[in-house]
């Protein structure tokens, strides 16, 4: 059996394939809707960069807040609400004073044995308009082997940032249970 092309089924082929083909042109603003400047986009790089690098002082990290600052971490909301303090104020508490073991934007907690390899706390950025991710390399002990024995985590933080100051976070987190008290759950004897 022999299979012909006529001229006009191969002009309708082409003619359905050539926008599935075409390349839209570049453009600073990928976002429908968004009129950010590439200096602007650049800006919003600048500040989560700024929030997320190591050696931040914590008045650096405050002072890239704005006042109208909004939280989503649900630890970070319950914090604020139990310390009656707005997002902003709660955000000036935490990152405000001097780092602290186990406090998040101070350092991971002090562990015994060995120090796991350094992380990167800004593996990946990726900035879209007016939000910026940063994506955090980290290593962590794994509770299923011997002392030493770590896995590469990964975590975010995604800023909405205007202005060039932070003015809302998302990340990862979640309210963790309390630990069980040693002995708990084994029977009671």
């Amino acid at each position: 059996m022999r299979f012909t092309i006529s001229a006009s089924m191969m002009l309708g082929v082409t003619l359905i394939a050539t926008p599935a083909l075409a390349q839209a042109p570049p453009s600073a603003n990928p976002t429908p809707g968004c009129k950010a400047t590439p200096a602007e986009i650049e800006s919003v790089r600048q500040a989560g960069i700024g929030f997320s690098r190591q050696g931040a002082t914590p008045a650096e990290r405050v002072a890239l807040a704005d006042p109208s600052y909004k939280q989503h971490n649900p630890a970070f909301v319950k914090g604020g609400r139990e310390a009656g303090l707005s997002d902003y104020d709660y955000f000036k508490s935490r990152f405000g004073g001097p780092p602290q073991a186990g406090r998040q934007g101070g350092g991971p907690p002090a562990q015994a044995g060995p120090a796991p390899p350094q992380g990167n706390p800004l593996e990946i950025v990726m900035v879209e308009c007016d939000l910026v991710t940063i994506i955090h390399k980290n290593y962590r002990q794994d509770p299923t082997a011997a002392p030493g024995t770590f896995y590469e985590v990964f975590t975010f933080d995604t800023f909405r940032v205007k202005n060039g100051k932070l003015v809302e976070h998302w990340d990862g987190a979640v309210i963790n249970p309390p630990a069980a008290a040693a002995g708990a759950g084994r029977g009671g004897n």
